[in-house]
């Protein structure tokens, strides 16, 4: 299965895909409750397939909300709660890309200094709601007796890059769990990254941690958009400029055309960054390529500079360049 924005998801094969492309309602949301009924393996089977569709999150929601029922159901049970962790963290990310790209605020984890209008915005709520389910999961698991690393690391997800992560990602790295593939690693780079020096903050263990997890994930996009931003900041634009390349070149299925789509647009804005405006040309038209073979992708209004997401900050007045 392919890794999406760096939350790998644990699904059965693809099945029903007529029933659930027929249940699209007029005003393109998705009616869940049209797929939601039948046998527990047919929801099972619908459940996955939704998930693939990450340009979409009724879609996603959808698909996460039938995991969640299985896991209420069968609470202790660790082979269905790791990949109902994994769902929701996968349209955590997806919500969170709306609130940042259309909203125009960067709030990757974490709600700061947002208007009390946008956080009644759907997306904005949803968001919300989201993250206080992954705890609420995460809760149920424990008070159940099932604890692992990898439970530490979808906790630190919901904290995100602040210091109280810190102890959870290291120790989820130390035991290194396959399941994860290396998001572990890349959300511990994040953290390197955004946090001050004097509070942990380190920007050669961010570069280390983000070549780890490319290592374990070499076909994750955002893994190498990352690195090649943070080698910039360290000067090492040769390295850079390679991994930018290598997203010419990275194949996906239909659950990664989102993300494939998004990091390049921000690869695009990296390469101007380094002065290689025919790469920059490159990506930009792999990236039009994509749109126009597949125009239910999400093009997105707006992306953010900081952490080197591209050619513009959501957070910057609305007239600034």
């Amino acid at each position: 299965m392919q890794i999406t924005s760096g939350f790998p998801i644990v699904l059965l094969l693809l099945l029903g895909l007529q029933s659930v492309h027929a249940s699209q309602q007029q005003d393109g949301t998705f009616n869940c409750d049209a797929v939601t009924t039948g046998s527990h393996q047919k929801k099972q089977q619908v459940a996955a397939e939704l998930l693939n569709h990450t340009y979409d999150t009724s879609k996603l929601a959808c698909g996460t909300q039938v995991m969640i029922t299985f896991v209420d159901r069968k609470v202790g049970d660790y082979d269905v709660l790791l990949p109902t962790l994994q769902a929701n963290a996968l349209y955590i990310y997806y919500l969170d890309r709306i609130v940042l790209y259309e909203l125009g605020y960067l709030i990757s984890w974490y709600v700061t200094e947002v208007p009390e209008e946008t956080k009644q915005n759907a997306p904005m709520i949803a968001l919300i709601a989201a993250r206080k389910q992954q705890m609420r999961i995460l809760q149920q698991a424990r008070d159940a007796g099932l604890d692992s690393v990898e439970m530490d690391y979808f906790e630190a997800s919901v904290i995100g890059p602040h210091a109280n992560a810190l102890p959870l990602l290291t120790g989820t790295v130390a035991e290194d769990p396959q399941s994860l593939h290396g998001a572990a690693h890349a959300l511990l780079a994040e953290t390197y990254y955004t946090l001050p020096d004097i509070v942990g903050g380190d920007l050669d263990l961010a570069v280390s941690m983000m070549r780890a997890a490319r290592e374990r994930a070499p076909g994750n996009p955002r893994y190498a958009r990352l690195l090649a931003g943070y080698l910039v900041d360290i000067e090492q634009t040769d390295e850079a400029r390679s991994n930018l390349k290598e997203l010419l070149s990275m194949k996906t299925d239909m659950s990664g055309w989102q993300l494939q789509a998004d990091q390049l647009r921000a690869a695009a804005g990296l390469a101007i960054r380094i002065g290689d405006t025919d790469l920059a040309e490159r990506l930009t038209k792999q990236r039009n390529v994509m749109l126009e073979a597949h125009p239910f992708l999400q093009n997105r209004k707006v992306v953010s500079a900081m952490g080197h997401f591209g050619d513009k900050d959501p957070m910057a007045e609305p007239d600034s360049p």
